[in-house]
């Protein structure tokens, strides 16, 4: 074969590859994606910090409630947590049957706990009573953790007539 034929082999010579793309200088799309991740970051960061200061009363009052020993005790923690989320004055007109009916309610979804007749009595009763009894508490306790926990921070509508009347009024 002749180095001037056209078809030769001894002609071809090798591909040339161009140089890798460099990852700087950024192109500008970067520099969005960049600053919006970033402002996502810390507005997720600033939520979170939102969250975890207005949830410090619960903390507290799950740390107070271990401390608890009486019936008596464990209504005045609920109360004093109802006060985060509720008007003085409203709370105040919470006593015997309605107390632990306005607790039921203040559940955040519908998959509650239903409270049971021991801790209904307790709690329904518990500002008249001496408190020299030596009841179980551990049913109560549980309640009251699972109420601090997961209780609606929105005011519920409680001024239905059936929720305000009394054990009185619903018997007759």
């Amino acid at each position: 074969m002749k180095a001037s034929d056209p078809a030769s082999l001894d002609r071809l010579n090798d591909i040339v590859v161009p140089a890798p793309v460099s990852w700087w200088p950024l192109a500008p799309g970067w520099h969005v994606l960049i600053a919006v991740l970033l402002a996502a970051g810390i507005w997720l960061a600033w939520k979170s910090w939102r969250t975890w200061t207005a949830n410090a009363y619960r903390r507290e009052a799950i740390h107070e409630l271990e401390s608890a020993n009486t019936v008596g005790a464990i209504s005045e923690l609920l109360r004093r947590t109802a006060l985060v989320s509720t008007s003085r004055s409203e709370l105040a007109t919470m006593t015997g049957d309605r107390w632990p009916d306005w607790l039921s309610q203040q559940f955040r979804n519908t998959t509650h706990p239903s409270i049971s007749p021991t801790v209904r009595e307790q709690l329904a009763t518990a500002a008249y009573r001496d408190d020299t009894g030596q009841e179980s508490l551990d049913e109560l306790k549980a309640f009251a953790a699972a109420w601090i926990a997961q209780h609606s921070t929105t005011a519920a509508d409680s001024t239905s007539a059936d929720t305000n009347a009394t054990s009185e009024e619903r018997s007759c």
